[in-house]
């Protein structure tokens, strides 16, 4: 009888961009997957490659307690009809409502993939704070499963569970990201042209920083910096810090930027470009300074969770303190009036992603969890 594998995850399309590689190995290796998510466009791929697919409507940043009720019980009955040897929980409302419906299902091993802590764990106030409660409460509960491991994807995520959410440190596997094809991302030298290309690619919220790169365009222009900005991403509508699509507009309206629409090809985007930026207020372990790095890209990122740990500080990107649009241009001045800089940083940066980044090694270490839980 084949073993199974149940994926639960937000999103179609995350799955496709981060853990597709992990299950088409799992196909490989002999098991029945399953993959219960929220599709957008994805499904006939997915049955295509072999993966039997389950619906589940997460409504992403929803708190409705009917919708959550209902999602929990779609996922109980699904639970009890595949009765999976392994489990794996992906994002955040996945891994709590897994995590919590896992103690009463017939689920043999529970792999929990906290891909960053995120905007959750941002803020401040009273309500902030009750709501870190909540989430630290539900954690709790969540790790009390017994054959469990959880993949987390930086130190600081890791220290926080251990103080905040009691997760025992034998539980926990760190993996740097997703991984990238290293073949997709190919090392081009930097194209040196008259303007400079700067691009950011990324979730167009605020919590990526895009208003500090705005913030820093008007800072640099005002200096008669003469550079191309590029801002690449989709809107995630969904997102309470995220930012209008008539904003956007109206700053390329303004040539403050040159905005394109977040598509699969993201490496053309990136060897055009001189450097890759991305100013987030917090990580897990970011895709596109991967993708950067990969292509020989220097970057510059945030001195915050998951962006430096991406980064080889001053070997293969400059690292900033977070919120700070001044910082930030002075950093884009910076690193575009030193040509042998770039050059230099995105040697190193191809290295370090060669040694770090390859979705091979990924995707094995995601193979050896599997094995040691079901053993």
């Amino acid at each position: 009888m084949k073993k199974k594998i149940f994926f639960l995850v937000n999103v179609d399309s995350f799955f496709v961009s981060h853990r597709l590689q992990i299950a088409s190995a799992m196909l490989s290796e002999g098991f029945e997957v399953h993959v219960a998510t929220e599709f957008t466009k994805y499904k006939s791929k997915f049955k295509k490659m072999g993966f039997i697919t389950h619906n589940i409507n997460f409504n992403r940043n929803s708190v409705n307690i009917i919708t959550l009720l209902l999602s929990l019980i779609e996922i109980f009955f699904l639970l009890r009809k595949i009765r999976p040897d392994i489990f794996h929980l992906i994002s955040l409302k996945p891994v709590f409502l897994g995590g919590l419906i896992s103690f009463i299902s017939p689920v043999r091993s529970v792999v929990i993939s906290i891909t960053g802590l995120g905007s959750m764990f941002l803020g401040d106030g009273i309500f902030f704070k009750l709501r870190l409660i909540l989430l630290n409460f539900i954690y709790k509960i969540i790790f009390l499963f017994s054959n469990q491991k959880v993949i987390l994807q930086n130190n600081d995520d890791k220290k926080y569970l251990i103080n905040y959410a009691n997760l025992k440190p034998k539980k926990i596997k760190i993996i740097k990201g997703s991984g990238i094809e290293l073949g997709d991302f190919k090392f081009s030298k930097i194209p040196f042209k008259k303007r400079p290309i700067i691009l950011m690619a990324s979730r167009l919220i605020s919590d990526k920083g895009v208003n500090e790169y705005i913030g820093a365009i008007k800072y640099l222009k005002n200096k008669n910096f003469n550079a191309k900005f590029y801002l690449a991403g989709n809107i995630d509508v969904n997102n309470p810090s995220r930012i209008d699509r008539s904003k956007i507009l109206f700053w390329q309206k303004n040539k403050l930027i040159f905005f394109k629409k977040y598509y699969q090809k993201i490496s053309k985007l990136i060897k055009i470009s001189n450097i890759v930026i991305l100013p987030s207020y917090r990580e897990g372990f970011p895709k596109i300074l991967m993708e950067a790095a990969a292509c020989g890209r220097p970057v510059i990122t945030t001195n915050v969770p998951g962006c430096r740990d991406a980064v080889k500080k001053n070997v293969t990107g400059i690292i900033i303190p977070p919120k700070n649009y001044i910082a930030l241009a002075d950093a884009i001045k910076n690193l575009c009036e030193n040509k042998n800089k770039q050059i230099k940083m995105g040697l190193a940066a191809r290295k370090y992603a060669i040694k770090n980044f390859d979705v091979k090694k990924i995707v094995n270490e995601h193979l050896d969890i599997y094995k040691k839980l079901m053993n």
